[in-house]
């Protein structure tokens, strides 16, 4: 229910939302303790051990009692005396009353009663809904709503692929945390997810990278978006664990006392109608066990997971997602001193996946190389071998002393991770000029495609050193 302030004016009650005062919010409390000694109150069946009454959130209440007509009327008491107490009034208009097991009758005289309308499950309750059985994918379209807003919100600015990365990354992966902490999500829900981040992501519903692909740590080759799935399984993995601590949380409490009552989380097993989040919380308690072979070495390992908080989230994750071997060439490309538009173009050029001519005969186009206009474009043509690409490498490695021809960029990466010589201001440099020289080779195929510019290597060159120059500079302001 939704708790207002009402004045009088003028015959009618003016109703302004004003969130609880801490020294309201006792009153309240007192006044709803007192009135449940009251021998004729009977609490909720699943409240009546820890004796919760009332749940209250900046100014909306949720109250909980047998669906009686004393224990109602001692409830509506309590609200008006509260009212006349505070001037905090009841806003029926957006209260509602939700029953079960109520005779129609009996129903009929408790809305009269409490002049509310009744409610239907699912209701949303901070921003997540709550229903009495399982929730279908529909009733998680406020969480994919929320992320495709945001989407359309971002789609109309100029945005590189790691700017929309970076959004995926911090924005969208905080909103869906929320709800994987409560929801054990439904694989098709995943899947809506993982297509709106990944049309958006590739601003195309092509994608050049698989999205199991991506989301893997960048050391093994992904991109460091979270594996959805494994990271739902980390976080209800805390759940579990606070309720095997017993947790100083109304949550935990309520669990051990209605569900577990004295019996322990690794013997406990649900029933058949009880609540699906329970159901997976023993699914990932019994995946623990058999991984780890038993259940004292499965509690051994999940205190490993925890710091004096608790558990740790992001440690579980670590154990859960799925792993793939490390990549050499990470290193050399992931730098924080190199710009993320060049990381993420070498990334894919490491990877093989630049739109190449080679890869989009699927479209019937030319497949002339527009930089040499000579041979078939491919990747390593384009970066190596095409002679534009080869003027251009020639003087950078000119300019860097380097006398090693590159005919890869793997070969060229790896040579990076080995030939870690001369002072950090070089190294730096190196690695600059590799990211730049690739991004900037790629930008200048595009150029010449799109823009309809002629070819300039020469022009290149000096560009590449410019904006080396600059970016060394950035990081050494007081000279090399």
């Amino acid at each position: 229910m939704d708790i207002s302030r009402g004045r009088k004016a003028l015959g009618k009650e003016i109703r302004c939302r004003r969130p609880f005062s801490s020294y309201v919010w006792s009153i309240f409390s007192r006044l709803i303790k007192r009135s449940t000694t009251n021998s004729d109150f009977n609490f909720h069946p699943k409240c009546e051990k820890l004796k919760i009454t009332h749940l209250l959130f900046a100014d909306d209440l949720m109250l909980f009692s047998r669906g009686d007509l004393p224990s109602i009327r001692i409830l509506m008491e309590c609200l008006q005396e509260f009212r006349e107490v505070s001037g905090l009034a009841v806003n029926t208009a957006k209260s509602n009353i939700f029953t079960a097991g109520i005779q129609n009758d009996t129903l009929d005289e408790v809305l009269a009663m409490t002049e509310f309308a009744r409610g239907h499950m699912p209701v949303r309750y901070l921003g997540i809904p709550l229903a009495a059985q399982r929730l279908s994918v529909t009733d998680y379209s406020p969480l994919v709503d929320q992320i495709a807003g945001c989407i359309c919100k971002w789609t109309a600015k100029s945005l590189s692929f790691a700017g929309r990365l970076e959004l995926i990354r911090s924005v969208l992966q905080g909103v869906e945390c929320f709800w994987l902490q409560v929801f054990p999500l439904p694989m098709a829900v995943i899947e809506k997810i993982h297509r709106l981040c990944r049309a958006f992501l590739w601003n195309s519903k092509r994608a050049p990278v698989a999205w199991v692909d991506i989301c893997h740590p960048k050391e093994e080759g992904g991109l460091g978006v979270r594996h959805i799935q494994s990271w739902n399984v980390a976080l209800l993995a805390r759940v579990l664990w606070n309720i095997h601590c017993k947790a100083d949380t109304l949550w935990a409490k309520w669990v051990n006392e209605v569900y577990l009552r004295g019996a322990s989380l690794w013997d406990w097993q649900p029933k058949k109608d009880d609540s699906p989040l329970l159901r997976r919380l023993v699914e990932i308690r019994d995946r623990i066990i058999t991984d780890f072979g038993s259940t004292e070495a499965a509690i051994r390992q999940m205190t490993e997971w925890t710091d004096r908080k608790g558990l740790v989230t992001s440690i579980a994750y670590e154990y859960f997602r799925p792993k793939l071997p490390k990549q050499p060439w990470k290193a050399s490309i992931w730098k924080a001193f190199i710009p993320p538009k060049y990381s993420f173009i070498l990334w894919l050029g490491l990877r093989e996946r630049l739109a190449t001519r080679d890869r989009l005969a699927f479209l019937h186009e030319d497949p002339t190389c527009s930089l040499c206009i000579n041979s078939k474009e491919s990747a390593k043509h384009l970066f190596f071998e095409c002679p534009f690409s080869s003027y251009v490498w020639s003087y950078i490695r000119q300019w860097f002393g380097i006398t090693r021809r590159m005919s890869t960029l793997l070969s060229a990466v790896k040579w990076l991770k080995k030939g870690k010589t001369g002072s950090s201001v070089q190294n730096k440099a190196r690695h600059l000029a590799l990211a730049c020289t690739v991004y900037s080779l790629w930008r200048h195929r595009n150029e010449i495609i799109f823009e309809g510019k002629a070819p300039n290597p020469d022009g290149l060159v000096i560009s590449i050193k410019i904006t080396v120059y600059r970016l060394i500079l950035t990081l050494f302001p007081q000279g090399l």
